[in-house]
Formats: C-alpha cells, structure tokens, sequence
C-alpha cells in the first residue's frame, strides 16, 4: 500500500516537472551550497559538473547502465545502485521512473533528481548506445577595484586576466582531451610562458576487450578505498546530505580539471578479470616548491601550492621538484560485498626537511614514501557497511569505519568512528575527517535523514573530534563538535522552503606576547532559505541568513538576497541576476553565498564588512552548435573592517565571457 501511494506521490510530482537543464542547475546549486560552514579548500567540483551536465545531455540507458556508469551520478548510494541493478536483473527492463519508485529506497526526491540523467529506451537484436560528442570552451575572466594596489599588479609578470580553454571528445569507448589555463598575473606568450598557457594538461582513455578493461593516459587520478591512502577529485564531506557520508571508490578517471596539485601524470589501466580488478598506475611529474641546495643536498621545507606563477619568487619554484608515484589497488566483489588493498610508493629528487613548527614533529620527512590499506564494503539487507585500514613504515596507523542504516522506507542512520594517529601520513589521502589532512584525529560522526510525509525532510549530523597532538591552528592538544540540521518543506517541484542550522566549537590558538594558549572558537549560523518557480519562465529564490561567531571577541552579521531566474521555455536566450546585501562586523562572521555563474564554472564569495552585490548572468544560444555566456557582477563596499572607516569606499567588478562550441 505504501509503494502504491509512492508511485501515485511520483506521478503527481513529475507530471508538473521543470525543464531538465533548470533542474540540473538545481542539483548543482545544492550540492555547492550543502557545505555547512564554508567551502572546503580540497574539493574539486569540476568533475561532478561535467558530469552531471555531460548526462543531463547524454542520458544514461538504465537497461545498459554498468555499475560504473552509475557511479558518476554522485547522489546514488553504493546500496542505492545494487538495488537498482537487482531490480534490474529480476524485471529484465524498466520502462519509466514511475516503474523506479518500487524500487526500495527510492523515494521522490531521488527520482526528481534521477530523472534528468537517465533514458528508457530499449535496444534491439543486443545494440549499444552509441554516441559522439566534441566541445569546446573558451572563457575569460577579468576582476576590477576602484582602490587595486598598482604597485602590487605591477610587480606579476602578467595582465590581470584569467584564460581558460578546454577541448574534450566523449564517446562510448574513447575519450580524450587538454585544458589550458592563465591565472591573474600570469604571463601569456611571453615571459616565463613564451607557449601560451601557464598550466596545460591532456588525457586519453580507451576501452579494450568486452570486460571493462580500460587504459588511461596523460593526466588521471585514483579513488580508492575510504581515501586513508588515494582519493583525488571530488568527495562529500560533512553537508546537509549527512547520510552521503561513504567514498565511491570510483578507482582510476581521466582528470580535465586545472588543479594543479591533485592529479597524476603518466599510465594507468584497469583490468577485471571475474571478479577480480586489477589497478596498476605510474605517474612522474613536477611539482611547485623551493629547493634549498646550500647544505649540499636538494631540500624543500613545503609544497608550493598556490598554482600561482607570477612573481619572481614563484615562478622560480614552478615545477623545481619531481615527483615520481608507483602502485596498485587489486579487489575482489562477490555478490554484496567487495574488498581492495591499495599501495603506494611517492619518490622526491629531494628531501622534504619540514619546518620546525611544533605541528609538524610527527610527520614523515624524507625523499621515500610508503602508505598501504585494506578497504571493504558490503551490504546485508538494508544495513552497508564500509570501511578502510591503513598503514605506513613510520608506526603510522589509520582506522575508519561506518555503517549506514535503513530501518525503513523513509528513514536512513549513518554514524562513522575514525581513528588516525600522530605519526600515519599519506601525500594523496582525502578521507572523511575534521582536518584537511588526514593525521592525528579520533572522532565518532553521526547522521540521519527523516522524510516524516511526502513534502517535509528533515537532516542533521553530529561530529565529535579530538586531536591528540598540536595542529597548526592550536596550541595543545584539543577537541571539537560540530552540529547540523536542516528542516525541508517542498509541497511541490515548484516550492521550496528549508530552514538550517550549523554550529561549531573548537579550540583555536590565541597569541599573547610570547604566550600561546587554546581559546573556545564558535560559530553558529542559521538561515531560511525559499524558492518559488512563479511560472514556466520566472523563478524567484530568497535567503536570510545570520552568522554568530565567539572567541576572544565576538561578532555577528547577517546576509539577505533575492534572485530572479528567467528561463523561457523553447528559447535561446536565458538570464538570472541578484541583488544581496550584507552586513557582519568582521571576517570571522563572514558569510558565503552560491552564485549562478557560467556553465563549468561555479562562485562561492566570502562576503565580509558591509557592502551591496549584485550579479547577472546572460545565456545566448546563436545555434545548436554555439552558445555564449556573460557574466557581470559588483560589489559596493560600504564598510571595511580592517580599515574601520566608511571614507575608503571601494567598488569591485567581476566581468566573465564564455564561449562553447559543440560538434
């Protein structure tokens, strides 16, 4: 009776469905904006943008779809995706998403965002979904103040434009493609950069036999296990999704992003022979850091991270030190379940000598790195568990492992416990922690999501940390809590209204002459955020949101905004725009905010002081093959905070223009 009434809550609401490429918007826009605090500095989006905006293209056939396939689709669950391929198996074809909804654990809200990236139809006499696609982005950005320090600009060996161009062929068996980009003080065609581009990459992956066998070359990057030893690109963090709280080991993925740290270059391949896989890589490449040659051996203190080439000083470290990686991940599935045991072995042609900073007593030093784990995941029923082990010469040690929990249709439980000690250090690791960097952490997290009637939702988290060691941000050893929740009421596709609220306490480290002591940090931020699709054309979104920040002194500010989108059905032409206002008493009460932008673009502003922004975003299709977009924003400060004064006002403008031709 339940699924019944399911299949009918699901025909109603797609009925009134919005046109496929606004609801893509949307699903991007929540999973940038699902971040409770502030965007985290290690999460590449770029790859689940094209993603999503590549499928919402070129559908993906549910009948044909692999496991892998379907593991691009971020918001589908490990579990999710078996249960889906066992329906799958046991009905032979799915004819309609109102067929999916008696699918467990498929409830209205996975369907709405389902249902822009897949397709029903059904091949003939065994014939595959075939396509080709080819694009090409041009883009331009340049940023403008009415107070710019000249002698600043003057002192970068380039103009202030930033320059993107990226060339991408996607089909069945075969990809390739490069991306370029100049940033903002960069120099182009000449300088340091007589060819062009300050940064270039290229790829390729090519299938080979019938089994998934793939090989992978130029730039690439892994993901496996819980991320203890390798996962690069993107991964959920803690957010409004709290339950998403597991890593797709989604293994070896061409890389078309310009971050300029997170990737490999060289060969890869994946081999699958029965159930078992085989992933062997190889990558040498240069890395940015400042070699100190004067104790008569090559030494770096750190990594040169930036990706910025414009001074002197940072051009001379461009790509000083090589890098070489060797290792493998190999598995076995069966049936529910899966296990993998990853290794990988870093050289340097120079020794990394960290600086003497207290933080970094503990962490490896060296030319030679190791880090090996043990990963698992599986399901019985509607309990998941994952989790991974992992190890390196130093005596250092990793542990994390959770479980998620459906006790019904409507209900999900996750909690995950992590223990890493102060010594265990891996170069690629990007697990599930409190820290950026995965070292010297116990924690215990704790998540659910509730649908206690068709239109309503509610979220929250629980995370407890506790360092056993100095952290550069404090002074002795330390621990934490962060809480979110978040109310959702969506009485149709149309209407969206959610309540959030997100707190965070910690130890921070205070400076008071020569003495350093911990102090209680606070944070605590609540916002109401709605959004109406007035008709087929106009949509309008509003946000209120407050920011309470506490430690030595205390702040407060607050942000409101309102967006008009207009999107007419059948047209080529499309544009959005806003008008914010913002007021908080310091940077530490800083508020962000999610702005539409160009597509493959996205911006998240800190917004700080007292000031006016606003932005609009023009969308021109000229034809099937070639489309332009414009973006041009402001923002009119009306107080500083550093300066504490409202004489020195200053304005800044943004202007982006890109160009996409696909063939």
């Amino acid at each position: 009776m339940r699924k019944s009434i399911l299949i009918i809550l699901v025909l109603l609401s797609v009925s009134g469905a919005i046109n496929a490429q606004e609801r893509v918007q949307k699903i991007l826009e929540d999973l940038l904006e699902s971040y409770g605090s502030e965007p985290e500095e290690n999460v590449d989006f770029q790859e689940v943008i094209d993603n999503l905006t590549y499928f919402s293209q070129h559908p993906i056939p549910i009948n044909e779809a692999t496991k892998d396939n379907l593991l691009q689709l971020y918001f589908l669950s490990d579990m999710q995706i078996e249960d889906l391929l066992a329906f799958r198996k046991r009905t032979g074809q799915i004819y309609s998403i109102y067929e999916m909804a008696t699918i467990e654990g498929f409830n209205i809200e996975l369907l709405q965002k389902l249902e822009p990236f897949i397709s029903f139809q059904i091949m003939e006499n065994g014939t595959k979904y075939k396509h080709s696609d080819n694009d090409i982005i041009l883009r331009s950005t340049r940023s403008f103040s009415s107070s710019d320090d000249k002698s600043k600009i003057s002192a970068y060996e380039g103009s202030m434009e930033r320059y993107y161009l990226r060339f991408k062929h996607r089909s069945n068996d075969f990809e390739y493609g490069m991306v370029a980009e100049k940033d903002p003080g960069e120099a182009f065609l000449r300088g340091s950069n007589n060819y062009g581009f300050d940064y270039m990459g290229a790829y390729a992956n090519f299938k080979i036999g019938k089994s998934g066998q793939k090989v992978y070359l130029g730039d690439y990057h892994i993901r496996f296990g819980q991320g203890l030893v390798a996962s690069q690109g993107f991964s959920m963090g803690k957010s409004s999704e709290p339950t998403q709280v597991f890593r797709f080991a989604q293994g070896i993925r061409s890389s078309s992003s310009t971050d300029e740290n997170q990737y490999f270059r060289g060969i890869a391949s994946q081999l699958k022979i029965g159930r078992y896989t085989l992933m062997p890589f190889v990558s040498c490449r240069q890395l940015d850091a400042h070699i100190d040659t004067t104790a008569g051996k090559s030494t770096f203190g750190a990594f040169q991270t930036s990706g910025y080439h414009r001074t002197p000083s940072e051009i001379a470290g461009k790509n000083a030190l090589g890098q070489m990686v060797v290792g493998a991940n190999a598995g076995y599935s069966y049936k529910r379940w899966s296990i993998g045991f990853t290794a990988v072995l870093t050289q340097f042609n120079a020794e990394l000598d960290r600086n003497a900073d207290l933080s970094n007593q503990y962490l490896w030093e060296g030319k030679q790195h190791v880090a090996a784990g043990m990963d698992w995941k599986g399901s019985i029923r509607n309990v998941f568990f994952f989790g991974e082990i992992a190890a390196n010469p130093t005596k250092g040690k990793a542990l994390l492992s959770g479980v998620l929990f459906k006790p019904a249709a409507n209900a999900e439980l996750t909690a995950v416990y992590r223990t890493i000690n102060k010594t265990y250090f891996s170069f690629f690791s990007n697990a599930f922690t409190e820290s950026s960097r995965t070292n010297d952490e116990k924690a215990v997290y704790l998540g659910f999501k509730y649908l206690p009637a068709s239109s309503w939702t509610l979220r929250g988290y629980a995370d407890f940390f506790k360092y056993q060691w100095i952290k550069y941000t404090t002074a002795a050893p330390s621990t934490g809590i962060e809480l979110s929740a978040q109310l959702t009421f969506s009485p149709s596709e149309h209407t969206e209204l959610y309540l959030r609220f997100f707190e965070e306490e910690k130890a921070v480290k205070v400076t008071s002459g020569n003495y350093k002591y911990n102090a209680v940090q606070k944070i605590d931020r609540y916002r109401i955020n709605f959004i109406q699709q007035v008709n087929r054309n106009f949509s309008l979104k509003s946000r209120i949101e407050l920011s309470f920040f506490s430690k030595i002194e205390d702040e407060k500010g607050w942000l409101a905004y309102q967006d008009v989108i207009y999107k007419p059905v059948a047209r080529s032409f499309s544009m959005n725009g806003r008008l914010a206002y913002f007021k908080t008493e310091g940077y530490n009460s800083r508020l962000y905010a999610f702005e539409n932008d160009l597509l493959y673009s996205f911006s998240i502003p800190a917004l700080y002081g007292e000031g006016i922004r606003t932005y609009l975003n023009i969308k021109q299709s000229f034809s099937k093959e070639l489309t332009l977009w414009l973006k041009v924003a402001a923002e009119q400060a009306l107080y500083q905070p550093e300066t504490e004064t409202i004489d020195e006002q200053k304005t800044k403008y943004e202007l982006k223009v890109q160009l996409r031709y696909q063939f």
